[in-house]
């Protein structure tokens, strides 16, 4: 007992060592067996506040803002998703980087793709989806771009880090760290639904058919049948995940909770008149929301109504309502249209709010004021000798000191005194004050100083823009914190953006003012051009971020773009002609897209983000094509024309004939039609025979039983005028025929003479 108290009275330390080595030897033994999926999950919420200019971090335990980025330009209801190091803002043209560990802007990327994207958190992600354009953005440190090849109906992310899409007629998987789809399972294009997570796992909610059918491996799994009562309209709005294995599906007026294995029927609430048009799990509850009232109803899973929480009224004018955001912490967040309240539904279906306005938060070192260090108060006696200090509206530079007074032991909690003031002395509320001396019997000591932080490099500017004028514009900025060390000089750059080209002018440039400079001027830009400008501070210790403006368009009398080349067109043996070209060379501006025009009259519009068109013009008839580019000063004058072309098909059957001989056929046919292309040849097929390639109408069989056959002939054509151009196999003409029997041999000589004369008189006779 002696030795156990010992041990209990031994420092704490003792006991955080053996803590800590026992939690290493727990997370190896973890990691030892496999991580689960929620070891890569990211805690919290991040959110944009257009009106503040700054990012924050929500914390859904403790209900709330713990983190802050400042300088970020956005537009308001600008979504914000976060990977393992990086957080990332989504503007209309692309994406603003921030680290999650400095709380500082990295940089900006442009996308280009004119779509508000789908934003899904995931362990090898995040991802943007362009459901129209079907194109998927990789977040990370370099962001890669994977083309899905049509529209994109619905998109999810499962627990093994795998995101799954529905294109146009294939569900396709896009496994953590591959660049490739997998569209290895076909869909029903024309059948409505949702992909979903039930159990971590994909599977596809068929609203047409009322199934649940999983997906996994080469073939789809078994599909089951929903038990729904009533309507399931095929508009119905299906969650991204089941709860309890129930999956909630907004039907109307209706919240269905269906059961995912089809053993139960589905729970149906009947909820309020409203617009429903959101709906989420989270742990063991789900929420939808109410767009027209601003309501948020929570349920569960067993259909229990839980809480009613109301969203205030509408802010900003961002479409589309609230955005409702299931997190990778089993919470939901909901945010209003400007980032400045964000609502925090928890796993019991409990509602709460949390109000972003940028106070009492870790800040970014591109916040531009630093916040005074309030004053200390003195403590006030009383019969327990304890103070309490006013509460700073900001977390102080150093942190609160804890100082320990005499019997009874008692603690006070002093804030670091002001730069300019002394350290104010402690008293004793509950001893006399002893009457002063009538002479000092030591020199006043010299008052001490809160000591003062090494310098820094600088913080990240703020509020970057340009204004453009012709051939030039004119970037400012705020002012950077200079963090211990003052401002000289600033480091000023532009760079066309993606997209644009440049002839006989910088695609680039970089200059440096002074560090009272707010603002620089740069010429020699071409108008109609795209460019992006970027301000970094610089001090004694070194550089700060670097922080991008938003894509600029340089006013003035554009240009239109120069011709596409290349431009190719080929004939393909299924009648369609594929016309392809490669971008503008001289091209010094964004384009908005291009035309192919066929020289039968055919006309297509094609977006920027493709180069290349199929066509189906009549067969036989030659056409060449050309293709302009077009930006917002006009069309470009038609490219050199492609190659002409002539579309050709199968041919159709011949009508085949045979004419049966003495153990011989004769086969005829006629010259089909050939379906705009040139013949090659004929393949002839006769039952045991070898097949015969023929360029006439007509062969001949000889040495043939007399027996039934079946006769085939195909014809093979190719492009007219063109030997390289693949082969088509026509229709095959058939008929069947029986050659008749051939003479009987002659006797042996040792025959008798009236035997011979009956056979030669036969074979005569036939």
């Amino acid at each position: 007992m002696t030795r156990l108290a010992s041990a209990i009275r031994r420092p704490v330390a003792w006991w955080t060592i053996a803590a800590l080595v026992l939690g290493t030897f727990i997370g190896y033994s973890a990691l030892g067996r496999g991580a689960p999926a929620v070891a890569f999950q990211q805690a919290g919420h991040w959110v944009y506040n257009a009106t503040l200019g700054a990012v924050f971090r929500v914390d859904g335990g403790g209900k709330n803002v713990d983190a802050e980025v400042r300088g970020v330009q956005a537009e308001a209801g600008s979504q914000v998703v976060q990977g393992a190091t990086n957080g990332y803002v989504v503007r209309s043209d692309g994406v603003i980087v921030f680290g999650k560990s400095n709380l500082t802007v990295k940089n900006s990327v442009r996308i280009g793709i004119p779509e508000e994207p789908i934003g899904i958190e995931a362990q090898s992600g995040p991802y943007l989806v362009y459901r129209q354009h079907g194109q998927v953005v990789r977040l990370g440190d370099q962001l890669q771009t994977i083309t899905v090849g049509s529209v994109v109906s619905s998109a999810v992310a499962t627990a093994d880090g795998a995101l799954w899409l529905r294109d146009s007629d294939h569900f396709c998987k896009l496994a953590p760290a591959s660049t490739t789809l997998a569209c290895e399972l076909p869909a029903q294009g024309k059948d409505a639904g949702a992909l979903l997570s039930v159990s971590g796992k994909p599977a596809f909610a068929n609203l047409s058919k009322r199934t649940l059918t999983p997906l996994s491996g080469e073939e789809a799994g078994h599909a089951v049948p929903l038990d729904v009562s009533g309507a399931l309209p095929t508009t119905s709005v299906v969650a991204q995940s089941d709860v309890n294995g129930r999956i909630p599906i907004l039907a109307g007026q209706r919240l269905l909770l269906v059961d995912a294995a089809g053993a139960k029927p589905a729970e149906s609430i009947n909820l309020p008149p409203g617009r429903y048009d959101a709906v989420a799990a989270a742990g063991a509850s789900v929420a939808v929301v109410d767009t027209d009232k601003r309501v948020v109803r929570t349920f569960a899973a067993d259909g229990k109504a839980l809480h009613t929480h109301d969203l205030g009224k509408k802010k900003g004018d961002r479409k589309g309502g609230p955005r409702l955001t299931a997190g990778q912490d089993g919470r939901l967040y909901i945010d209003d249209e400007t980032g400045q309240v964000v609502t925090v539904v928890d796993g019991d279906g409990s509602v709460s709010e949390v109000d972003v306005n940028g106070d009492d938060k870790p800040v970014s070192p591109s916040a531009t004021k630093p916040t005074p260090t309030p004053n200390p108060t003195t403590p006030t006696p009383s019969s327990t000798p304890t103070s309490t200090p006013s509460t700073p509206t900001h977390r102080p530079i150093l942190p609160r000191v804890q100082v320990t007074i005499g019997k009874p032991r008692t603690t006070e909690t002093v804030l670091p005194p002001h730069p300019t003031e002394h350290r104010p002395k402690r008293t004793e509320p509950t001893r006399p004050t002893p009457p002063p001396p009538t002479k000092p019997t030591k020199p006043t000591p010299k008052p001490t100083r809160k000591p003062v932080p090494p310098p820094a490099a600088p913080g990240a500017p703020g509020a970057v823009t340009a204004k453009p004028g012709s051939g030039k514009a004119t970037v400012t900025w705020t002012a950077a914190r200079a963090n211990g060390a003052a401002i000289s000089a600033y480091k000023v750059s532009f760079r066309v953006a993606p997209g644009t080209y440049v002839v006989g002018l910088p695609a680039s440039g970089t200059a440096t003012v002074s560090g009272s400079s707010r603002s620089h001027s740069f010429s020699q830009l071409l108008n109609g051009g795209g460019y992006i400008f970027t301000v970094q501070a610089i001090n004694s210790v070194g550089s700060g971020p670097a922080v991008d403006s938003k894509v600029i368009s340089i006013n003035g009398a554009a240009d239109p773009p120069g011709p596409p080349t290349k431009v190719a067109a080929a004939a393909k043996p299924d009648g369609s002609v594929a016309v392809s070209w490669s971008t503008p060379n001289a091209a010094d501006y964004t384009l908005s897209g291009y035309t192919v025009l066929g020289s039968d009259g055919t006309k297509l519009q094609v977006p920027t983000y493709q180069t290349t068109a199929t066509f189906n013009p009549p067969k036989g008839k030659g056409v060449s094509y050309q293709v302009t580019a077009t930006n917002s000063a006009g069309t470009s004058v038609r490219s050199a024309a492609s190659r002409t072309v002539y579309p050709y098909g199968p041919a159709v059957a011949p009508r085949v004939t045979a004419k049966p001989g003495k153990g011989s056929l004769t086969v005829n046919w006629t010259v089909p039609n050939l379906n705009g292309g040139q013949l090659v040849h004929y393949v002839v097929s006769v039952t045991g025979q070898a097949d015969r390639t023929v360029t006439t109408t007509s062969t001949r069989y000889t040495g043939l039983a007399a027996v039934g056959v079946t006769i085939t002939v195909e014809a093979i054509t190719r492009e007219r005028n063109n030997s390289s151009s693949p082969t088509a196999t026509g229709t095959a003409g058939s008929t069947m025929a029986t050659p008749t029997a051939g003479a009987p041999a002659l006797p042996p000589a040792s025959a008798p003479a009236g035997a011979v004369r009956r056979t030669a008189r036969r074979r005569k006779d036939r």
